[in-house]
């Protein structure tokens, strides 16, 4: 069990490692809710063997390498349905009124289809290279990602080499030839 001040510590480490975390396995998911549930499962999971890791120096690593495994667990593995339930008119909207400091309709589509091409293209990477690809956008360095998706600092380096790739191809107008590292 754990003492007052571990569950302190540990209620600290989670709301801040929490919203990266969810980004994170929405980026790779696609859906909020279901990251959500990602998030908690393995933090659930890191809270019941805290005893056995040092969460302040490896939790994140942890945290990332078993939301990676579940989040590929499940986008491998998921049967997709479609329910004509989910589907909503655009009637049950609620109308406002407009507001004078909001963007431009124009842009505010052109923004909504340029989001909708992104997230194509990285749907259309294997769900590794999403990965690396994605945490690197988070801020992760070649060894990190490696360490998270427990593969080699070189075969980390690859798979975003070859993401960034396949996104360049896929999405030419988006990209200046000389941004690749931007990516």
């Amino acid at each position: 069990m754990l003492s007052d001040a571990d569950k302190r510590r540990f209620e600290t480490w989670v709301r801040n490692v929490s919203p990266r975390a969810i980004v994170y396995a929405r980026s790779l998911l696609q859906d909020q809710n279901q990251a959500e549930d990602v998030v908690q499962e393995c933090l659930y999971r890191l809270l019941r063997r805290s005893e056995h890791y040092d969460l302040e120096n490896d939790g994140m690593k942890l945290l990332f390498t078993s939301i990676s495994n579940l989040c590929i667990n499940q986008t491998t593995r998921k049967k997709y349905l479609l329910s004509l339930d989910g589907i909503k008119s655009g009637d049950d909207q609620p109308v406002a009124l407009a507001d004078r400091t909001a963007l431009p309709p124009e842009v505010i589509v052109q923004y909504q289809e340029t989001q909708t091409r992104i997230r194509d293209a990285l749907l259309q990477l294997h769900p590794m290279q999403r990965a690396a690809v994605e945490l690197r956008a988070l801020g992760m360095s070649k060894e990190e990602i490696a360490s998270t998706l427990e593969i080699s600092a070189t075969n980390a380096g690859v798979l975003v080499y070859r993401a960034r790739k396949a996104l360049l191809e896929r999405l030419p107008d988006l990209f200046a030839k000389d941004s690749n590292e931007s990516l």
